[in-house]
């Protein structure tokens, strides 16, 4: 971390402003070495944005992560008008456990869509401070606690961002997820085989076998009863069905077998973990990411 930053228990900002600019095909921002810290949306047209000796390309949705000390410069499109939006802040205090700035990423080119409305509302609360003095010298507390969150989704993604099932699965895995979740939907208690699982990704057995453990760390079928098992936990904590039921819905014959699985994957049982839900504490970490989990009907 560096000296002039420390740590505390939320990020703390020296002061915050920002706006959004247009430039005209070809237009440049000569180079610079930049004072504080700057997050640029490209919101139509791209950029190249050079660091030092690096170019980098920042097409329209994506976002320029800057730090002080970068020497860098700004050639704008030369098809057309650009627009971006930017916000220049200088930090105090960085929460605990973050990383250093030094390791924050630079160029995002899919960040998270929640990214784009955050920054746009950040905009709206900066234009609301109503003082005449440009930048603005002070950050509103609730400013802070905002980019805190921002920049939390930008430099700390969680491990479920890191795998982005939808996008980044191999399609094989993708469409057999989408039929499990299909019977889940509209008949539980089918009995699913690996062969008719394989056909219709249209690989072997042993090659859909082979994608799911590197991708999900598990084979088809267990896949397959972990989805059940994911969808049990969604309906205690958010139906009032009987365990009996929920298991039945989830595609368990056997109740006594449905709570045999479930405690041995979440370390405890339904009625336990029910009980907990109530109590609003925590609830056990899943095994899949929460992105593949199966639709909720009751």
């Amino acid at each position: 971390m560096s000296s002039r930053i420390r740590e505390s228990a939320h990020l703390a900002l020296k002061y915050i402003y920002g706006s959004v600019v247009h430039y005209r095909p070809g237009d440049k921002l000569a180079p610079r070495l930049l004072q504080d810290f700057e997050l640029v949306l490209m919101i139509e047209g791209t950029a190249n944005y050079r660091l030092g000796e690096v170019d980098h390309k920042a097409p329209p949705g994506s976002l320029i992560l800057a730090r002080p000390g970068f020497q860098e410069a700004y050639s704008w499109d030369t098809g057309g008008a650009t627009r971006h939006a930017y916000v220049h802040f200088d930090i105090e205090a960085v929460p605990q456990g973050w990383a250093p700035p030094g390791k924050w990423p630079i160029l995002i080119k899919n960040p998270d869509p929640v990214v784009a409305p955050m920054l746009r509302h950040l905009l709206g609360r900066i234009s609301a401070h109503g003082e005449t003095a440009w930048p603005t010298l002070r950050a509103w507390p609730e400013e802070s606690l905002f980019m805190e969150c921002l920049l939390g989704i930008l430099i700390q993604p969680s491990r479920d961002e890191a795998l982005a099932v939808g996008d980044r699965l191999p399609e094989q895995v993708h469409a057999s997820l989408n039929f499990m979740r299909a019977i889940l939907d509209t008949n539980p208690h089918y009995a699913l085989q690996l062969g008719e699982l394989s056909k219709r990704a249209g690989v072997t057995e042993k090659h859909l076998c082979r994608v799911f453990q590197t991708s999900l760390g598990h084979a088809p079928m267990e896949t397959f009863r972990l989805l059940k098992l994911q969808l049990a936990m969604a309906l205690l904590g958010r139906s009032s069905l009987a365990i009996k039921e929920i298991a039945d819905r989830c595609g368990f014959e056997n109740p006594l077998y449905f709570t045999r699985c479930f405690t041995r994957v979440y370390g405890k049982s339904p009625t336990e973990t029910r009980r907990s839900l109530l109590l609003q504490e925590a609830s056990p970490a899943n095994p899949l990411p929460p992105d593949i989990a199966p639709r909720i009907y009751w």
